[in-house]
This record gives structure tokens, C-alpha cells and sequence, in this order.
């Protein structure tokens, strides 16, 4: 009996603990199966795309971000092309337009 009792807690654990695992960062399987270890560290967490990565860099030269802010202002810039002059000169600009204040 206390096998039996011992499995269906084992289970029940399994599946509370799994889609909190899958849903730690956010990525799809398909995103974490394409990171790569040995490249972006911390078991491929630490992968953005090179356009992302670029964005980064110059938000770090330009202002001293909380590093959720500079991925905010990266990833911003990396979809709105349309915001070059703005990520180029004032990564400020771009937060507010993201609804982050406090810079």
C-alpha cells in the first residue's frame, strides 16, 4: 500500500514540477533544443540572436541598464527597425516607449 501511495506521489510531483520547468525563461523546445552549450553558456541560456546581441553592445556603451532593461531595449530595437536613430543615440527613448521609467 505504501508503495502505491509513494508512486502516486511521485506522479503528482512530476507533473505539478514540469510545466515550471518548461516555463522557466519563456523559450519554446524548439528554441531550447537549438541552444547551443558550449557557445552561450549556463546550458544555452544565455543564447539571443546576433542582431539582439549587437543591440546589447550598444546599449552598454551608450547607458548603464539593469541587464532586464538592455535585453528590453535590444530586443526592441532588433524588431523595430524603424527605431535605428533612437537605439543608436538614446536607449532612454526606447524604454519609454516600452512603458519603462525610471531612467
Amino acid at each position: 500500500m505504501n508503495r502505491i501511495v509513494g508512486s502516486a506521489a511521485a506522479i503528482m510531483l512530476l507533473f505539478g514540477l514540469a510545466p515550471m520547468a518548461l516555463a522557466q525563461d519563456g523559450a519554446t523546445q524548439k528554441q531550447i533544443d537549438q541552444r547551443d552549450p558550449d557557445f552561450c553558456g549556463a546550458g544555452g541560456a544565455g543564447c539571443d540572436p546576433a542582431e539582439v546581441q549587437q543591440w546589447k553592445a550598444v546599449g552598454n556603451k551608450l547607458a548603464d541598464l539593469s541587464s532586464a532593461d538592455l535585453s528590453q531595449y535590444a530586443y526592441a530595437c532588433a524588431k523595430h527597425r524603424e527605431w535605428k536613430r533612437d537605439c543608436e543615440t538614446d536607449p532612454v527613448t526606447i524604454l519609454k516607449r516600452l512603458g519603462i521609467e525610471g531612467y
